[in-house]
């Protein structure tokens, strides 16, 4: 942790980021198929929805 993130919420946002782009390169090749909306889809995109609201508070 560098001196400039003594509270630690760069490196939770720089964490929350990253899990974000791996979720959402998960959830573009899900949608890759023309099937329908499964349960799986809506949890990942639940989870997407989640971190963001979580790096939206960190921004605040």
């Amino acid at each position: 942790m560098n001196r400039d993130d003594e509270d630690g919420i760069q490196t939770e946002q720089g964490v929350l980021m990253g899990e974000i782009r791996t979720d959402m390169e998960r959830l573009g090749a899900m949608l890759d198929g023309d099937g329908p909306v499964t349960p799986a889809l809506r949890t990942q995109a639940s989870m997407i929805a989640d971190k963001l609201d979580a790096l939206s508070d960190l921004m605040r």
